[in-house]
């Protein structure tokens, strides 16, 4: 797997949300995200993703330009993402919630072959005993294993997460975590925006810090954790919040 930014542009009416960001994963790296708040993270995985359209700059996955591409075809391309709020269709069970993407990405399969591979995924999450299940009945950290297992249903190559630990009881934030690393052995590449340093430090070999819009430090965690302009940005985010 090969994703490669070059030179991104995101803006809002007057306001540059991504400032020229570029970067590049190679193979199934397991990569974090972080930042001060309003810092551009969750407008770069959208960008990535196709959801929302770049102001400049080239996305290239795997050598082919998806920067033009509706967020379905960039799925279809083999890159998926979750939200920080989850968007599971509330008055669906969780089955149907885990067949709605994967017919629409993939109708030609048919659905006997689809529901099959729904009981693969709802196996691996341990929770197949939850498929009849409507969405608006599980909690909230439960609801982010089943858009988890939506973006499973079509096997993508890299996954963008976006704040998988944000609100979730403690014993499913470990379930979500052994989640990420047993795909992660499988040969599947992440980029994992979170806020819960603990976790990011715990599971990223490389970590990407934006600010204002811009990459400001890119490399392992602990060298990052040391870096004077990460320590200046986090800090100026908490004297603004005092």
């Amino acid at each position: 797997m090969e994703l490669e930014v070059e030179h991104l542009t995101k803006r809002f009416g007057g306001i540059v949300a991504l400032n020229g960001v570029s970067l590049r994963l190679s193979g199934n790296e397991r990569v974090g995200l972080i930042g001060p708040n309003g810092s551009g993270k969750s407008t770069l995985v959208n960008t990535i993703a196709g959801i929302y359209e770049p102001d400049g700059g080239k996305i290239h996955l795997n050598g082919q330009d998806i920067g033009h591409l509706k967020p379905n075809q960039v799925l279809g391309r083999g890159l998926g993402r979750t939200f920080q709020v989850p968007r599971a269709f509330r008055r669906m069970t969780v089955m149907e919630n885990l067949m709605v993407p994967a017919l629409a990405i993939r109708p030609e399969r048919g659905r006997q072959a689809w529901e099959s591979r729904a009981r693969e995924v709802l196996d691996f999450l341990t929770m197949d005993h939850l498929r009849n299940d409507y969405a608006r009945s599980l909690s909230g950290g439960q609801q982010k294993l089943v858009e988890l297992g939506q973006l499973l249903m079509t096997d993508p190559d890299l996954l963008l997460l976006d704040e998988p630990f944000a609100g979730v009881h403690p014993q499913l934030m470990e379930t979500i975590f052994d989640f990420i690393t047993t795909l992660h052995q499988q040969g599947k590449a992440f980029i994992i925006i979170s806020h819960d340093m603990t976790s990011i430090f715990t599971l990223s070999e490389r970590l990407l810090v934006l600010n204002s819009g811009e990459i400001i430090a890119d490399g392992p965690p602990e060298a990052v954790k040391s870096d004077e302009a990460v320590i200046q940005a986090y800090l100026g985010e908490e004297a603004e919040d005092a």
